[in-house]
């Protein structure tokens, strides 16, 4: 199961290493390459290209939405979509409790 820590840790990667390599499309194979390397060697996300220029990673598991890649303005942009709210393992108490009702 994918944890909110490893999450955070391979987005982290994944988007220091494409803003700091500056390539010029969405390579999915490199893309879970640093994804992987985030997690230890665990393929716990997959990307999936949406254009020549953006993506998704999803989590392997059970294929939902966890981030957004784009090139957007020369930048590489890595936008979170799963939250830690989310979470079907460690639930904040108000998150606990909106789940609830």
């Amino acid at each position: 199961m994918l944890t909110d820590v490893e999450i955070s840790r391979a987005l982290n990667a994944v988007a220091t290493t494409l803003r700091d390599q500056h390539p010029d499309r969405f390579d999915q194979a490199r893309v879970e390459q640093i994804a992987r390397g985030a997690l230890a060697g665990e393929e716990k996300l997959r990307a999936m290209p949406t254009s020549g220029t953006s993506g998704e990673l999803r989590r392997t598991e059970d294929d939902r939405l966890v981030a957004v890649i784009a090139l957007q303005d020369g930048r590489w942009n890595v936008e979170r979509k799963l939250h830690a709210g989310e979470s079907t393992w460690a639930l904040p108490q108000p998150a606990h409790d909106a789940r609830a009702r």
